[in-house]
């Protein structure tokens, strides 16, 4: 038996027995270092008979839930350090013994009283320390303490190791945080800012004038470890961010060196590291100017559809799939300048917020639009309104999203948008991103029913007539066309017609079932099995959906304007039939 622990939890066992017990106890599992540390002075107070605690030095700044005997002895090892520190070797039952302990003057004391001793102890070396206290029944003998020393030596360790563990998970929230900001930063074009602030994490990592966005899809239960994975993988290569709009979602933002290919160092590694994980999927966007980092974002949300339903859960741009690259570049920059020009009467640095924000804006829901950019929703709602009333759009309507969503596409300043190159933008909206359905919960009342559309001369409000109509019908935009619209030709539910239908009556499900003569729940199937066939985003609108209404346009299978009594919302009793993300529905 070990001598000292008689009456004890462990009386009977060898002293290496008891030090295994102490190890045994002191093994970090998952709840980490400080539960740990819990464990071993559970496993203490059994030990000496007792019981014993550790008291974080917050509890005991509460002295009034810490009770501690009135006699209380020096340790004579301790005396002449206490003396030094000023403590009168005695104290009260109102917590100011462990007080002091805390504070390190001294760092252990001995208090006895009948039937009851206790052993208090400073813990590690920062103040105030935390303070293990012990007790038992009977005084403690040479064993006793040696035990209580050795396990107290223990506990420093765990509780230093703990600490640090804590520091580092500080420092790595807070250089997530800074990626958070340099990415919204930007999607809103703030490309100087974002440079600056990304200097002081790394370096030169944002100097490249253009880059590829890609974007890593898991559950949330897996997106940490794929973050985690991602910046170990990327070694500094890349701007690595958990999405702020997304919990499944992983963004990477991989700048393109002078002379090589668009990042592609940085997409074969995600592509491998891909393939050897179930459940993850990639999506790559094309390459852009670090001004239009949303744009390189949109790009790589639309190739994240299309992976979702491929085999190797991976998925590019295909070059010549959007529209802005089979226009006339003239005729294309010609009409984006014109429809875009009110926006030229906005001052520089308010007009780069505004066409940043209505292209997220047009991608999404205010809220992730807002998450998106570190602004609020009603922010993006307002500036959302202001530029619909600017151009005189009613942005309940699909279809002058569509061409809203066009306009700033080619207004981009990318001498690589149109076909043969580009005459250059108006100038006027260079920064952000293209961008979904904000738009429409920025417009309407409450009663679910848009706007009405203002009017203003020029290129009309739609893609159906105008300019723009002219523009659309070129040859080469009507192959576009029909290869997107194509996939649809032999599916036997005519899903063409659901969809076309669907899109007359502005993304509405119930008025879409009508005219259809179907139940709404064959439209949303129809329009589910359409998504899958053009690897496009339909019901939850954005770019995906903008492409096929134009198209239905060059195909003239449109109206030139929505079904009367359609709005830009669902009617009042369709809202919790439609997809809660669907442009159709008025979001929060």
């Amino acid at each position: 038996m070990v001598a000292g622990l008689s009456g004890s939890g462990i009386e009977g066992q060898r002293r290496p027995e008891v030090l295994a017990g102490l190890l045994k106890a002191a093994r970090v599992g998952p709840g980490g270092h400080r539960a740990a540390a819990h464990r071993v002075a559970a496993w203490l107070g059994r030990a000496v008979g007792g019981s014993a605690r550790i008291e974080e030095p917050a509890r005991i700044e509460d002295s009034a839930r810490i009770e501690v005997p009135a006699r209380i002895e020096v340790p004579a090892r301790i005396e002449d350090a206490a003396r030094a520190g000023g403590w009168a070797g005695a104290g009260g039952g109102d917590g100011a013994l462990l007080r002091d302990v805390a504070a390190g003057s001294p760092r252990s004391a001995v208090v006895a009283e009948p039937g009851r001793h206790l052993r208090v102890l400073a813990l590690g070396v920062e103040r105030p320390h935390p303070v293990l206290v012990v007790t038992r029944p009977s005084p403690y003998d040479e064993a006793a303490a040696a035990l209580v020393a050795h396990a107290a030596t223990v506990l420093e360790l765990l509780l230093s190791a703990g600490e640090a563990d804590e520091r580092r998970r500080r420092l790595a929230e807070a250089g997530a945080g800074v990626r958070l900001s340099v990415l919204q930063l930007l999607m809103g074009g703030e490309v100087v800012l974002a440079q600056r602030t990304m200097a002081g994490l790394r370096p030169g990592l944002l100097d490249a004038e253009r880059v590829v966005v890609c974007v890593l899809e898991a559950s949330e239960g897996q997106r940490g470890e794929v973050a985690r994975a991602c910046e170990g993988l990327l070694a500094g290569r890349a701007l690595v961010v958990r999405c702020p709009a997304d919990d499944g979602h992983v963004i990477v933002v991989a700048p393109v060196t002078p002379g090589g290919a668009a990042g592609t160092g940085a997409q074969d590694a995600l592509r491998e590291f891909v393939t050897g994980r179930d459940g993850v999927f990639l999506g790559v966007g094309d390459r852009h100017p670090i001004s239009r980092v949303a744009a390189g974002y949109d790009d790589a949300i639309r190739s994240l559809a299309a992976a979702r339903l491929m085999p190797g859960r991976v998925a590019g741009h295909q070059p010549g799939a959007r529209l802005p690259e089979v226009l006339d570049a003239g005729a294309a920059a010609g009409w984006a300048a014109g429809f875009l020009r009110p926006l030229a009467a906005v001052p520089a640095q308010d007009r780069g917020q505004l066409t940043a924000t209505v292209r997220l804006g047009l991608e999404f829901t205010a809220v992730n639009a807002a998450r998106l950019l570190g602004i609020s929703r009603n922010t993006v709602r307002a500036r959302m309104d202001r530029v619909a009333g600017l151009l005189g759009l009613d942005l309940g309507d699909v279809r002058a999203r569509a061409a809203l969503d066009l306009a700033l596409r080619l207004d981009d300043g990318d001498p690589g948008t149109a076909r043969s190159g580009r005459a250059g933008g108006t100038g006027q909206a260079r920064k952000g991103s293209d961008g979904g359905h904000a738009a429409q919960a920025a417009h309407g009342s409450g009663t679910g029913h848009a706007r009405p559309a203002a009017t203003r001369p020029g290129p009309g409000p739609g893609p159906g007539g105008g300019e723009l109509g002219r523009m659309l019908a070129a040859p080469p935009v009507l192959v576009w066309a029909r290869d997107l619209l194509a996939p649809l030709r032999g599916d036997e539910r005519d899903l063409r017609r659901t969809l076309r239908d669907w899109v007359g009556e502005n993304c509405a499900v119930e008025p879409a079932a009508r005219r259809r003569g179907v139940h709404p729940q064959t439209v949303r199937e129809h329009l589910r099995g359409a998504e899958g066939l053009l690897r496009r985003q339909l019901v939850a609108g954005g770019s995906g959906l903008y492409e096929v209404v134009l198209a239905l346009t060059v195909t003239g299978e449109l109206d030139e304007a929505p079904s009367r009594g359609s709005s830009g919302r669902s009617a009042p009793g369709d809202r919790a039939l439609v997809t809660p993300s669907c442009p159709a529905t008025v979001h929060p």
